[in-house]
């Protein structure tokens, strides 16, 4: 019975289904793990249990709550998280709730329930106030509370676990102490519609879409100052008001004659009334000057249009016309010969009456002006429309327009009317300009508004950024529609007449079935996820995509859920509508088609009758995907595409993972979970963040949940814990485990002080290897569902103590370290090959297991075991 030495040196595979404990075959066998909990997979290799969780906050009344990033400037550490809850909002800043302005306290009663008496709070009934500084009941501070029973200048308090706060016992009020409201303002979004808010962010400003919802702005004004506020889709710069202008022409002399005209009414079936009465003008017709004679007169009630007839000489009639005006030129009076009748023919309209004649100059010609931003180079909408007379055929006429200045224009441009188009005519960077005969150029024309998001049913599902555009698509009404804004002018969606390659631009991907756009990403194009494909939409070639420019390609035919895709590098991952199967998507040079993998396929057990409900990304440092699934549990991604690398493992605490969020704090990225925990009896929700990996020595090592830390002078007291009210913690103190802390009135004791304390709920954390494969040996050929016994682990760690180990459950032993240190000095971290000779059990797989019970760190680069195989 030989004794035989195998190495597992990666566990880059993750956690596998049961379905490939038998697939000695596959490659990530050799890398894989049956369990991984609560630990998470180093990209190199090596396997860590993860950090604890720091208790931030309760959500708003403990309700339903997700966290969004807004992302300003992480360099300068101008980063949050924004607590969205029913109807409400909040704002976390480096790990801690944005506070409103303090409110000095100047008595606290000593009751059952206090009083706290402060001059014209402000506060009302439900606000939570974070209190401080006070004297004498100095275990009120550092501490939130809910305000009750509010009047103009006192208030008491309620615990987040809904006590109403008894100060009997407490010592007498000492002076101090202030009060201050989380900062909070209304959102329009209940509980049950946060999991489909959809957000794009640009520098201050973070837009919202929501199906149920109109789009939604939300702006950065101050830590505490934030604002919502509709889009209105029209250009952020007025348009020009007070146009008008006047008509320069010149008059010439020459002969002039008196012509009359006289008007009559003609029925839909031609009948014919009797003429008007007789309106005369004086004409000058000797030399053109493009003075006109226009003819005014009342409607005739049955009268489908009107003839228009010269009496003076044998001309007679010259037009016909279905409006109530006509117009001729100075020399335009030659007509047909006919004459109007000389009575009104039976079912005629009645006779014209009001008719009226005068000599105007030229004709009437129509300009827009429309302000250009000095800032962004947004051009308004066109102004209201001004009327001129003129004919500037001749030589000298013009026409000199005039407005009130806009603020923040920086220029002007102006459109004249011609054959019922506007067309560009010039630019001015004053507030008049003079047309003198321009032609104008009907290739560019004024812009018009248009807000396609105006009412229910047309609101967007989806937001996002492409191409300096920004893109909303799949409404109700429009399930497949897209909408992109202006290039670099975001919120405005009008378009010109012909259009600008800079307008708006609006599309419908068409498809054989209804096909809900869900979410809009920017790729090599602009990614388009629906319910049953997904679509590539970009200009041709390598050009951009303008409103005459675009197409439409699918790349696949997996559909999408709700959840948003999150990009890994220049890799988007998506998980399907159905089966809870997550998928990368990238562009593949060779076959110029998106494509991409099943990332849950050797995992899939993690993922049955599951979805995904929240996730986000984690560059760094580890490059991990963090994962909520809607049974409340959380699993992590480790992937790293260039290398091969995705590997699944599951994470368990107390209570359910309910939402997670990514934002940078310093030189990490900070993950954040919103968990439902059970504390005294009650459900609670608290928001919770990863602790940092990074430490040196043990005594910095943070591995509980909803945990506190302290630093400073030792004690044995440990207070501010009430949000663990009755719950069993366990303690790293000065490096040294303490177990079985019952937490009463927010207190746990320690046995011996202590400067440097990390307190929480205890976890545990497993790795346990797959059966053991050697591949054929000798003549025993597989080593598969032989008898084996595993004589001695050899385990390469790095910074790790306190762990277990053995082939069972029930054989575990423990890794003994301490060697040159101190009775009181903890137990330095290990960093190095470490042996344990585990209690002798013979098994089938071979399978070892490794796991940390205590708040310490534990990470295993490589398990090497002597193993006895039976013949």
């Amino acid at each position: 019975m030989a004794i035989l030495r195998m190495m597992q040196p990666a566990f880059t595979s993750g956690e596998l289904s049961p379905a490939l404990w038998a697939r000695v075959d596959v490659d990530k066998y050799r890398s894989g793990l049956k369990v991984a909990k609560n630990i998470f997979i180093h990209p190199h290799g090596g396997a860590s249990n993860r950090s604890g969780l720091e208790f931030i906050g309760r959500t708003r009344g403990s309700g339903f709550a997700i966290l969004l990033p807004f992302i300003f400037d992480a360099e300068t550490d101008q980063t949050y998280n924004l607590e969205f809850s029913h109807l409400k909002m909040r704002v976390y800043r480096a790990g801690s709730p944005v506070l409103e302005t303090a409110k000095a306290i100047t008595g606290i009663s000593v009751a059952a329930n206090g009083v706290v008496t402060s001059a014209a709070h402000g506060f009302a009934n439900g606000d939570e106030v974070f209190l401080s500084g006070v004297a004498g009941m100095s275990e009120l501070n550092n501490r939130n509370f809910i305000i009750r029973n509010v009047t103009a200048n006192t208030y008491q308090l309620e615990d987040l676990l809904g006590v109403a706060l008894s100060t009997l016992g407490m010592p007498a009020y000492a002076g101090g102490g202030t009060a201050r409201r989380v900062y909070e303002i209304a959102s329009p979004y209940t509980a049950d519609e946060l999991r489909r808010v959809v957000f794009a962010q640009e520098n201050d400003v973070m837009y919202l879409t929501h199906q149920a919802h109109p789009p939604m702005k939300l702006s950065r004004l101050g830590d505490a100052n934030w604002l919502f506020s509709p889009l209105t889709f029209v250009p952020q710069i007025a348009k020009p008001t007070g146009v008008t202008g006047n008509a320069v022409f010149k008059r010439k002399g020459g002969a002039t004659a008196n012509v009359s005209y006289r008007i009559t009414s003609v029925s839909a079936s031609g009948a014919e009334s009797a003429p008007s009465a007789t309106v005369t003008v004086n004409v000058q017709y000797e030399n053109e000057d493009g003075r006109r004679i226009r003819l005014t007169w009342n409607a005739a009630t049955g009268a489908s249009l009107y003839r228009v007839y010269r009496t003076d000489s044998g001309d007679g009639l010259l037009a016909e016309t279905p409006v109530l005006e006509a117009e001729f030129g100075q020399t335009e009076n030659s007509g047909s010969g006919k004459q109007p009748p000389a009575s009104s023919a039976a079912g005629a309209p009645p006779v014209p009456t009001g008719v009226t004649g005068a000599i105007v100059y030229g004709k009437e010609m129509k300009y827009v002006v429309a302000a250009i931003s000095d800032e962004t180079g947004e051009e308004s909408l066109p102004s209201e429309p001004a009327t001129l007379r003129n004919d500037m055929v001749y030589r000298g006429n013009r026409n000199a327009l005039f407005w009130t200045a806009t603020p923040g224009a920086g220029s002007y441009v102006v459109y004249r009317l011609d054959n019922g188009r506007y067309g560009y005519v010039g630019k001015t960077e004053t507030t008049s300009f003079t047309d003198e005969n321009i032609t104008p150029d009907l290739a560019s024309g004024p812009q018009e508004g248009y807000n396609p998001f105006d009412s229910a049913g047309n609101y967007p599902a989806c937001v996002n950024f492409y191409e300096q555009r920004l893109a909303m698509g799949g409404t109700a009404n429009v399930p497949a529609g897209l909408w992109l804004g202006q290039s670099a002018n975001y919120e405005n969606f009008g378009a010109a007449s012909p259009v600008k390659a800079s307008d708006a631009i609006t599309l419908r991907i068409r498809s054989k079935e209804k096909n809900q756009i869900r979410a809009i990403s920017e790729s090599r194009g602009m990614a388009v996820f629906t319910t049953a494909n997904e679509f590539n939409v970009a200009g041709s070639g390598e050009e951009i995509m303008t409103p005459t420019n675009m197409v439409v390609k699918k790349q696949s035919n997996r559909g999408s859920s709700w959840l948003q895709p999150i990009a890994v590098g220049d890799v988007m991952l998506f998980a399907l509508a159905r089966g809870g199967v997550i998928r990368d998507y990238s562009y593949e040079f060779s076959n110029d088609n998106f494509t991409g993998q099943d990332l849950t396929i050797m995992s899939r057990h993690l993922f049955e009758g599951r979805q995904v409900v929240s996730w986000a990304f984690a560059q760094s440092p580890y490059s991990i995907v963090w994962v909520v699934l809607d049974n409340g549990q959380c699993v992590s991604l480790t992937y790293m595409r260039e290398h091969e690398v995705w590997a699944w493992t599951r994470h368990e605490t107390d209570g359910q993972f309910e939402a997670v969020n990514v934002v940078a704090e310093g030189d990490e990225d900070a993950v954040y979970f919103v968990i439902r925990r059970t504390v005294d009896g009650k459900s609670q929700r608290y928001i919770e963040r990863m602790h940092s990996r990074l430490f040196a020595v043990s005594e910095d090592a943070f591995f509980v949940d909803s945990g506190l830390s302290y630093e400073g002078t030792p004690t044995k007291t440990m207070r501010g814990l009430h949000h663990m009210e009755g719950k069993t913690l366990v303690a790293l103190a000065d490096g040294n485990v303490v177990r079985d802390l019952v937490v009463t009135n927010g207190t746990v004791t320690l046995p011996i002080a202590a400067s440097k304390v990390h307190v929480g709920l205890p976890y545990e954390a497993e790795l346990r290897t797959l059966d053991v494969d050697l591949g054929n040996v000798g003549e025993l050929g597989t080593v598969q569902a032989r008898n084996k016994a595993i004589a001695n682990i050899t385990l390469r760690v790095e910074k790790t103590r306190g762990i277990w180990a053995g082939p069972a459950e029930d054989a575990l032993v423990e890794l003994k370290q301490r060697e040159f240190e101190n009775w009181s000095e903890a137990i330095r971290l290990a960093t190095g090959d470490v042996e344990l000779t585990p209690t002798a059990d013979w098994t089938k797989g071979g399978t070892m297991i490794i796991k940390q019970f205590d708040p310490l760190p534990m990470t295993v680069l490589a398990i090497m075991p002597d193993l006895r195989v039976a013949a």
